[in-house]
């Protein structure tokens, strides 16, 4: 029970200080790049406030990658290793282990899309552009013209229908959009509830309902690639990989999420460019084969 427990806080305390040395360097950063707006209507005051209060945002971000580099940064301690082998030994396996930390930060960084942070975001910009902008942009409309088939060409806004034919008929239909309206199409939609996405999946234009579509899949299962990139670091840690030290272990964590994170945008960009089904975005799941291949031919 002991060594349970000195793994269970040893991990915890890990994954913190990972997660609050990112946080640190991105406000800083954040801040920074507030001080090119600094006039009289927004001050210093103001930049920090922003700063401060979009951080829970840009956290989510992050958080999976602070799981991954501060659960295997423990294990460069001979002490939680030492507690780590006794388990092992007593039938503690290491997808449980996985499970029993990562777990916790899935559902923490899922509900984080539907509650405050969501909400205090959009708020958040909302009153920076204010400060920042001397003149207020009229709400964007947005207006998706697509060809129907060879002689009838379809003109959708945020709550009319229009159909030209060749022949020179038009065809105007009515369609109820109101939980559209508030929605910009040229907003960043990392800033919606899930509710909000999974409302607007389905509209009138199929552009924007392919970018829904992805983030949703993208919001929900980007954790899967995340939780086996840890697995395979904690296979080659307990592998008798001697050579594996702290600055291996950052280079493997940090190094494999920023490219993970890479792939995923290039993804999530060639959906949308070139038009691709959105069920692409689901590539996480590969890496449960690729994980259970590793670690029968490569690991056993």
């Amino acid at each position: 029970m002991k060594a349970y427990s000195f793994i269970v806080t040893k991990s915890f305390l890990s994954f913190l200080a990972v997660f609050f040395v990112i946080c640190f360097i991105d406000i800083a950063f954040n801040f920074f790049s507030q001080l090119e707006d600094i006039s009289g209507n927004y001050n210093y005051y103001d930049a920090a406030i922003f700063v401060l209060a979009s951080e829970p945002f840009r956290m989510r971000e992050f958080i999976y990658l602070s799981a991954v580099v501060g659960i295997l940064m423990t294990f460069a301690d001979k002490d939680f290793l030492r507690a780590f082998n006794v388990l092992r030994q007593a039938g503690f396996r290491r997808v449980y282990f996985g499970l029993l930390f990562f777990l916790p930060v899935v559902l923490i960084n899922l509900f984080s899309y539907e509650f405050a942070i969501p909400d205090l975001t959009k708020k958040t910009f909302a009153e920076r552009k204010v400060k920042v902008e001397t003149s207020q942009a009229s709400p964007s409309t947005l207006i998706e013209i697509k060809k129907i088939d060879q002689d009838n060409i379809q003109i959708s806004s945020n709550n009319t229908v229009i159909e030209f034919s060749k022949s020179g008929t038009v065809k105007v239909s009515e369609i109820e959009l109101s939980q559209f309206e508030n929605i910009n199409y040229n907003s960043n939609l990392k800033y919606l509830k899930l509710s909000e996405l999974a409302k607007n999946a389905n509209t009138s234009f199929e552009n924007f309902n392919l970018l829904v579509q992805t983030e949703m899949l993208r919001r929900t299962l980007n954790f899967v690639a995340y939780f086996f990139i840890l697995l395979i670091g904690i296979e080659l840690l307990i592998r008798g990989q001697k050579g594996f030290n702290t600055n291996r272990i950052l280079i493997y964590g940090f190094g494999t999420c920023l490219f993970y994170s890479f792939v995923e945008t290039l993804v999530a960009d060639s959906i949308t460019v070139f038009g691709l089904p959105f069920y692409i975005q689901a590539f996480p799941i590969l890496f449960v084969p690729v994980y259970f291949y590793l670690k029968r031919n490569v690991f056993f």
